[in-house]
């Protein structure tokens, strides 16, 4: 199993992180309220998905 692990991560290329991503998006903003609207859709997305992961119990 292990080696079908390794192959399967030299065939895929390595993914950055969610945070990585994220960071990158943030750091692309062009003024504070840019900031502020990218931290606002970072944070709603992941209330987004909590709630759905949750059955729409968190809002």
């Amino acid at each position: 199993m292990h080696h079908l692990i390794e192959i399967l991560k030299s065939i895929v290329p390595a993914m950055p992180s969610q945070q990585s991503r994220d960071e990158a998006y943030l750091s692309e903003a062009v003024d504070i309220y840019d900031v502020e609207r990218r931290i606002w859709e970072i944070d709603h997305r992941v209330s987004q998905s909590l709630s759905q992961s949750l059955g729409g119990a968190v809002h």
